[in-house]
């Protein structure tokens, strides 16, 4: 939460962020990543793929600065960006701003027309174009995005058309970053004009309320109310848990979906309907007395986002056209400043006890986030020079330099020595450090929000506030200094697309082949890897990237990444442990990818084969093996031999595999699963 912060400080933060001449991307590009960092953030965007583009179709020109593709909601989202890099903020001409966009909505018509194997484009922008080209044919809605650090006059979010595609047109400047920024939400609130949206005003009931914290509304939405919202702002609509449970568990619900297609008129009666929290409410009483809502601040689905979500996919993919007769009841809890942080969780959490989604508390008031950053304010760096920066909450960094330095300059730069800004990180980075090193890749692939969600259904089954002590602590910004490192060598290679992919697989492959033995403590007292562990980065790191394209084959390879398909074919990749990065490593089991013997210290090369066997063992379960040494047994289907090591094995596997397979027991367990696949036997865990 930013207090007070003046906007010249953010100003030149934007600016210094941007203006990097460390880095290895230009200026436009680290600027498209902040401010669309700040988009995610804040849940207006989930993701975006940074790439400035520009070419030429006809007479016309296409410009684009990054783009995503929401394959749940079918959406297209386009970054444009003007970074001005002035010493004053400036103002942006209106015939300038109409022109970026306009070249922006030009990439669809290029994509169509641009034929891949002409060789016309380049190898950076291939990703881009491949993807699109994939999906351009399910595209239903256009997000255009225009970026800006300059100020502009006019420049309300507008809906356009064409062919057929709902085009919607967003525009951020300095200014209305700075004012989400700063708002301390966890959110940009929308607001809802029901006449200028729907063109008439809503009906609804006030009760009457003994309290003065919040008022309460029943309405009635038409379905159709629903769908025009949720197409305009997406998951912008949920609050953060039902936004996060929605990403965590999309499948439409089919009792809702068989109620609007056979039985609309019974929707009311069926459905619990949606339980809605707002900032403010704007009524109004007509001449017959009747109580109408005119617009809605901070609307926010807490309750209901399942149904939602199902009327929209209604909507676009049975092409549902009677959605007008599917009425939804709604509660409206309007919330008193002074209370909503406190009261809005509660709302959402409380009205969702029947759900899986009150498994994890999302907010930055959770226990376990508070008791992390106590960690961080009172643990030093060995050498007591500098600490890291968990920012719980949005913009703790920027309030706390600006409180601990006031207008000094000279306290500015001591706070910017002990505390420097690449020693921050947010909850959100928080869970991508954890979850690579923790071999979940495809979690990290499936975006910020949806790993943040599972990291935290994680920390609730495994952690209690008493767990959270110095040694998880350093553990964790050992695994931070890890990803930092695999970022700067992803920067190194400049991938032209899926960079973020190759670091999350890098990262956990190493940690696979590795199997628990790299000393973390080792990272946290260096504040660095070794230079082994930084060449094995740098050398697997373009041969993961090209693994993950190649192993993609003819689909998407954004959706590929977010598959445990994929996290499988990447460990089966014939990469071995260097031998500087082997005698770093905790004594116990050599590795199997290493090609040690463990008798002797002698060496033993192992081959391909041996090490895909190994590979391809620890990829299961402990449960697994003991349910095919107990079918193996009990049909006698399975050799001695074999039943002997697949049991073997599973002490292995519920020992977290501290003691590693040799090759002769793996070739043996893969003989077995041969044997029970070609029976029949069902491959469950």
């Amino acid at each position: 939460m930013i207090e007070n912060i003046e906007f010249e400080e953010f100003y030149n933060a934007v600016r210094s962020y941007s203006d990097n001449k460390d880095s290895e991307y230009s200026e436009i590009d680290l600027f498209s990543e902040l401010f669309t960092n700040y988009l995610s953030d804040y849940g207006i965007i989930k993701e975006a793929n940074i790439l400035s583009f520009n070419a030429v179709i006809g007479m016309a020109k296409v410009c684009t600065n990054g783009w995503h593709y929401d394959e749940s909601e079918n959406r297209l989202s386009i970054f444009v960006s003007e970074f001005n890099n002035s010493e004053l903020v400036t103002s942006v001409p209106s015939v300038e701003v109409e022109l970026k966009v306009k070249r922006a909505l030009k990439t669809l018509e290029y994509v169509r027309k641009i034929n891949l194997q002409s060789g016309a484009t380049s190898l950076d922008e291939y990703p881009m174009i491949r993807s699109i080209k994939d999906i351009i044919d399910k595209i239903t809605q256009v997000h255009i995005f225009y970026l800006t650090d300059g100020r502009l006059k006019k420049a309300k979010d507008c809906k356009r058309n064409s062919d057929g595609i709902d085009i919607y047109v967003n525009y951020w400047d300095i200014e209305r970053i700075y004012r989400l920024a700063s708002s301390g939400r966890e959110y940009e609130p929308t607001s809802i004009d029901f006449l200028e949206k729907f063109g008439e005003n809503l009906n609804c009931l006030s009760m009457p309320s003994n309290t003065d914290e919040y008022q309460g509304y029943l309405a009635i939405l038409p379905g159709n109310y629903l769908v025009a919202l949720y197409e305009e702002y997406g998951a912008r609509l949920m609050e953060l848990n039902v936004r996060s449970f929605l990403q965590t568990r999309v499948k439409t619900n089919s009792g809702i979906r068989k109620t609007i297609l056979e039985e609309p008129h019974r929707f009311l009666a069926y459905n619990n309907g949606l339980s809605i929290t707002a900032e403010e409410i704007e009524t109004e009483k007509t001449s017959a007395g009747e109580l109408k809502i005119k617009k809605i601040k901070g609307f926010q689905v807490v309750n209901g986002g399942q149904t939602v979500a199902s009327i929209h996919r209604c909507s676009k993919v049975d092409r549902c056209e009677h959605l007008d007769k599917v009425a939804v009841q709604v509660k409206i809890t309007v919330v008193k400043p002074a209370v909503l942080d406190e009261l809005v969780p509660k709302i959402s959490l409380y009205s969702n006890t029947q759900n899986v989604v009150n498994d994890a508390d999302f907010s930055s008031n959770d226990p376990f986030h508070i008791e992390f950053e106590k960690m961080s304010n009172k643990i030093w760096v060995p050498g007591e020079q500098s600490r890291w920066f968990y920012e719980r909450a949005r913009g703790q960094y920027e309030v706390a330099r600006i409180r601990y330095a006031g207008s000094s300059t000279a306290k500015r730069k001591v706070f910017d020595s002990q505390t420097p800004k690449k020693q921050k990180f947010t909850k959100t980075d928080l869970a991508k450090f954890y979850q690579c090193w923790n071999k979940k890749p495809s979690y990290v692939s499936k975006g910020t929000k949806y790993n943040f969600t599972q990291f935290m259904e994680l920390m609730s089954d495994n952690f209690k506030n008493s767990n959270i002590d110095e040694s998880f602590y350093k553990g964790t910004i050992a695994r931070a200094i890890i990803y930092k490192t695999a970022e700067s060598i992803a920067r190194k290679h400049k991938f032209p697309g899926y960079r973020a992919n190759a670091v999350a697989y890098t990262i956990a492959l190493l940690s696979f082949k590795t199997v628990g033995r790299v000393n973390l403590e080792v990272i946290w007292n260096e504040q660095s890897v070794s230079g082994a562990f930084y060449s094995v980065l740098d050398s697997w790191m373009p041969l993961v990237w090209q693994s993950i394209i190649d192993t993609a084959g003819n689909r998407n390879v954004t959706e590929w990444a977010k598959k445990e398909e994929c996290w499988s074919e990447i460990q089966l990749l014939d990469l071995t442990i260097s031998t500087d990065l082997e005698l770093e490593l905790r004594t116990g089991d050599p590795l199997p990818n290493v090609g040690h013997s463990a008798k002797n210290g002698k060496a033993k090369e192992l081959t391909t084969v041996d090490r895909q066997n190994i590979n391809r063992v620890l990829q299961r379960s402990a449960d697994f093996w003991w349910k095919l040494s107990v079918w193996g047994r009990e049909t006698k289907e399975l050799e001695k031999i074999h039943i002997d090591i697949i049991s073997t094995l599973a002490t292995y596997a519920r020992d977290s595999w501290e003691k590693i397979p040799s090759h002769k027991q793996a070739r043996q367990a893969i003989r077995a699963l041969d044997i029970a696949e070609e029976i029949g036997y069902e491959m469950e865990c």
